[in-house]
C-alpha cells in the first residue's frame, strides 16, 4: 500500500509533500522520491515490504528531494555516470539541514545536480 497513512500511520493527515520544482501535496509514496511529512512527536516506524536493492533516479537540474534503498548506502557508492551530482550537496534534515555521507532507509535527502540525468543507487 503506497499511501503514506499506511506506512506512517502516526503522521499528521494532509502533510505529505514532494518536491518537483515546487512543493506538491500528495497521498502516495513513490520509490526514489523524498518527502516532507509532519508528525506531532518523534516516531519510530517499522517499514515492511519488498526490499529495494537498486534504484535508478531521474534528477532534474538544481535541487532534488530523493530517498535511498533498503540498506544504508555511502554516497561514494552512488553511480553518477553523467557526472551530474554537484559534490558536497547531499543534505538530510534533523531540525536543521545537515550534510550527510550516507543515505539511510526511510529518510529523504536533498541533492543538487548541474543538469538533468540519472543516478543509480545500489547495494554493493
Amino acid at each position: 500500500d503506497p499511501s503514506y497513512a499506511a506506512v506512517f500511520p502516526s503522521a499528521i493527515p494532509g502533510t505529505l509533500y514532494l518536491f518537483d520544482e515546487t512543493y506538491t501535496q500528495t497521498q502516495d509514496l513513490i520509490i526514489g522520491k523524498g518527502y516532507w511529512l509532519r508528525f506531532d512527536e518523534p516516531t519510530t516506524v517499522s517499514i515492511t515490504g519488498t526490499t529495494i536493492q537498486a534504484l535508478s533516479i531521474n534528477l532534474m537540474m538544481d535541487w532534488n528531494l530523493i530517498s535511498g534503498i533498503s540498506d544504508v548506502v555511502d554516497i561514494s557508492q552512488i553511480t553518477d555516470s553523467e557526472s551530474i551530482i554537484i559534490p558536497g550537496t547531499f543534505y538530510g534534515f534533523e531540525n536543521i539541514y545537515i550534510q550527510v555521507s550516507q543515505l539511510e532507509p526511510g529518510k529523504g535527502y536533498w541533492i543538487r545536480a548541474n543538469s538533468s540525468g540519472y543516478i543509480t543507487i545500489t547495494n554493493n
